[in-house]
C-alpha cells in the first residue's frame, strides 16, 4: 500500500503576523495569492484534506477543488490563551506559559496539552489506509505532532521544529510512515 501525504500549512494569519494564538480567522489576502502559486506546483492529489478552521480550508480550496473537512486535522485548542499575544502571556502568565512550553503534558488553561495533541494526531495516520497523493492542509502544531509521529520522535522534540505558513512536507507510508523531502 503507498499513501503519500503532502502536508501545507495555511497560509499566514494576522494572529501569525502580531506573534498571538489564533481565533478562528481567515488568512491574508496576499496569502491566498501565494496558495494559489503554490497549486501550480503541487502534483494533483486524489483529494484535498483540510482541518476544520477557516485559515485552514480557505488555503485549501486555494489549492485545489474539492476539499474534505477532517476534525482530527483541527489545530491544538489552546482553551483561554485564544487570541492572546505571547507576549502578554510572557507578563500576565510567565511561569505557566514556561511550564507549557517546556513539558508536553501540560495544559493551557481549558484547552489541550502537547501530548494529547500528538496521540490525535498519530491515531489519524495510523488509521490512514487510502492510497494515493493527498494534500493535507492544516496548522503548525498538527504538522509537528505529524512529524513527531512518523520519526517515532516523542512529544518533547514538539518546539524543536518550525512550521512556516504554506511550507510543504511529505510523509510517505509503504509499510511504515517515512519523512521525505
Amino acid at each position: 500500500m503507498s499513501i503519500r501525504l503532502s502536508f501545507v500549512c495555511h497560509a499566514r494569519t494576522e494572529a501569525q503576523r502580531l506573534g498571538r494564538f489564533p481565533l478562528d480567522e481567515p488568512v491574508e489576502p496576499k496569502g491566498l495569492l501565494k496558495a494559489a502559486e503554490l497549486a501550480a506546483r503541487l502534483k494533483k492529489p486524489v483529494r484535498i484534506l483540510s482541518a476544520p478552521e477557516t485559515r485552514a480550508w480557505q488555503t485549501a480550496e486555494a489549492l485545489g477543488s474539492e476539499v474534505e473537512i477532517v476534525p482530527e486535522l483541527g489545530d491544538l485548542d489552546v482553551g483561554e490563551w485564544q487570541g492572546v499575544a505571547l507576549a502578554d502571556l510572557q507578563e500576565s502568565e510567565p511561569q505557566l506559559l514556561a511550564a507549557w512550553t517546556s513539558d508536553p503534558t501540560q495544559v493551557p488553561p481549558a484547552g489541550e496539552s502537547v501530548t494529547a495533541l500528538c496521540a490525535r494526531v498519530g491515531a489519524w495516520l495510523d488509521g490512514f489506509r487510502e492510497e494515493g497523493h493527498f494534500i493535507v492542509v492544516t496548522h503548525p502544531f498538527v504538522i509537528r505532532a505529524a512529524l513527531l509521529h512518523a520519526l517515532g520522535a516523542g512529544p518533547a522534540s514538539f518546539n524543536a521544529i518550525d512550521i512556516e505558513p504554506l511550507s510543504v512536507v511529505d510523509l510517505r507510508r509503504n509499510g511504515h510512515w517515512r519523512l521525505r523531502f
